[in-house]
């Protein structure tokens, strides 16, 4: 089993002092994370400034996206593998957040579970979901960016 060092180098070094990690075991006394404990949960997440990364190009900015990727994870085998979206039904899934739970993602869930989160960020969001939307919908017209939803799960029934 290959550690966090050795797989992703650059991101084992960007978490020290300053990064908010999630879901994680370390000693209250060194603060050192132990990456091979998995009693929460087998996946953590961590947020860092830019700069920690050694080689990330500053500043980091870029044009308007052409193309827009959504991951969704059917659970149920119902949704085509990759789909090209119209503006409205770009508009549907970002407001719909539908995606699933599954093993491995979160304590006790051992079968593919359907969950939805308004604009795959619910608990985040200041404004209606729907005024985000329309947000994603303006820029997508102004930009001449395609929407695309891409099936992690499975496909052709369950």
């Amino acid at each position: 089993r290959r550690t966090l060092a050795e797989h992703e180098p650059e991101i084992f070094q960007a978490i020290r002092y300053g990064t908010v990690v999630e879901n994680v075991v370390f000693s209250d006394r060194s603060r050192v994370i132990d990456y091979h404990d998995c009693q929460i949960t087998e996946n953590t997440r961590a947020a860092y400034p830019i700069d920690f990364i050694a080689n990330a190009k500053l500043p980091c900015l870029a044009a308007h996206p052409k193309n827009i990727i959504m991951l969704c994870c059917d659970a149920y085998g119902v949704l085509p593998p990759v789909s090209k979206l119209t503006i409205g039904q770009a508009m549907f899934m970002f407001v719909s957040g539908y995606t699933a739970k599954v093993a491995g993602t979160e304590d006790g869930v051992l079968e593919p579970e359907a969950t939805f989160s308004a604009c795959f960020g619910g608990a985040f969001l200041v404004w209606h979901p729907f005024k985000y939307a329309s947000m994603l919908a303006e820029r997508m017209v102004k930009h001449g960016s395609t929407a695309w939803l891409v099936n992690t799960g499975w496909t052709g029934g369950k």
